[in-house]
């Protein structure tokens, strides 16, 4: 018999997921990583073992922003690497190769585990570079300025440790080809997404920079059934989720997604659940076993980044937030994710620091949500160690802007 899920403890087991309680990771490992990961000895090894034990877990954490996308991991490490970590623990895992930046699927750039990305994008990338061509002849760039741009950047790569967005492109103009501003982007992007190039080593203060992917990933796994490797992983990660969520995550087909959840669970990796009250397909949602029989202490507040999993890791999204208030939390619906305040697991703010160097932050609660500052202050705290910045005011503004 389908067990069934009350609504009610749906956004408990999803916290639990995704790395976001006081319970510990769950599980003996990362999902579907034998031997490596959350939980494997992670706690006891360097601060740079536990990044990259994070990474492993999520699998693929949004990183459009740089800078949100390293407390992405920090704010996971205790939870799921049983320490604390600091933003030199997540530089030094880039820098040894643990873990880049690049993009795996749907168009977008996430940090991923280095070795995972080549299986990831032989499942999810054919989609986005499908229309290529597409964007090319709309930016006015034919294939032979594209080989061109190619071959001379991937003879500077050979020859660096490592270049940024500036760098590469001065090496285009070196080489005498007329490029303009807006090719830049889409030639990074192509690199990238044809395991040509990733995003890996970095100083810390700035975006990591491109080096050949051959060479900077040294040890490429390959799964059995890379897609089921997918469905399980996502949703061990983020579960409970439906086939709907794992389609637009990963930018697969419905039918692609359906089938890796189907094959995950066949192999006993997921359990078919039925959210309570909602019959059929509509209510069918997939979850690794062992969760469903987790302990889950949900911490009151939480400070998340920009385009964190907690919203972005589904299209399911009401169990965290309330719908009316989402142009508040995206701003004229523009994909710019906000950072969040987050009690009990519901967003109830948003927040922003204060200026740069400052450890300091400004919230600003949505329509009929209070913000106890008081209560926030130890994750303000964690949030500063993380930074290495010493704990500033907090600051409250009368509401969120839309």
């Amino acid at each position: 018999m389908t067990e069934t899920i009350a609504s009610e403890d749906l956004l408990a087991l999803r916290m639990r997921a995704l790395g976001l309680t006081d319970d510990g990771p769950v599980g003996a490992g990362s999902p579907g990583v034998t031997g490596a990961g959350a939980g494997t000895g992670a706690a006891s090894g360097s601060g740079s073992d536990r990044v990259a034990a994070v990474a492993r877990y999520m699998l693929a954490l949004q990183g459009q922003d740089w800078r949100s996308s390293r407390w992405a991991l920090g704010v996971r490490a205790a939870s799921l690497a049983g320490g604390e970590v600091t933003l030199a623990d997540v530089t030094a895992a880039f820098n040894e190769g643990r873990v880049v930046r690049t993009w795996p699927m749907r168009g977008t750039i996430h940090v991923v585990p280095a070795e995972d990305i080549g299986w990831m994008q032989s499942v999810a990338g054919t989609r986005p570079l499908a229309g290529a061509a597409k964007r090319r002849e709309f930016l006015g760039m034919s294939d032979e300025v594209l080989e061109r741009l190619v071959d001379v950047s991937l003879q500077a790569l050979r020859g660096s440790e490592g270049l940024g967005r500036d760098e590469l492109s001065a090496v285009w103009t070196e080489a005498g080809i007329e490029w303009q501003s807006n090719w830049r982007y889409h030639l990074i992007w192509w690199l990238c997404q044809n395991g040509l190039a990733t995003f890996g080593p970095t100083d810390g203060a700035v975006e990591p920079r491109l080096v050949l992917a051959e060479g900077w990933i040294r040890n490429p796994r390959t799964p059995d059934d890379p897609l089921a490797e997918l469905a399980a992983r996502y949703a061990a990660a983020r579960g409970p989720v439906r086939a709907k969520d794992l389609a637009w995550w990963a930018g697969i087909t419905a039918s692609d997604a359906k089938r890796g959840l189907q094959t995950a669970t066949e192999e006993g990796r997921l359990e078919r659940v039925q959210l309570a009250e909602t019959p059929g397909a509509a209510g069918a949602l997939w979850v690794p076993a062992e969760l469903l029989g987790a302990s889950v202490a949900v911490p009151d507040w939480l400070l998340l980044p920009s385009f964190d999993e907690h919203l972005l890791g589904y299209t399911l999204r009401d169990p965290q937030r309330d719908p009316a208030h989402f142009e508040r939390i995206v701003p004229g619906r523009n994909g710019m994710f906000l950072a969040t305040v987050v009690h009990r697991g519901r967003v109830v703010g948003t927040w922003k620091k204060i200026t740069r160097k400052s450890g300091g932050i400004e919230v600003a609660p949505l329509p009929g949500a209070r913000i106890d500052t008081d209560a926030l202050a130890g994750e303000l705290a964690r949030w500063s160690a993380f930074h290495g910045l010493k704990p500033g005011p907090i600051e409250q503004a009368d509401h969120a802007e839309p």
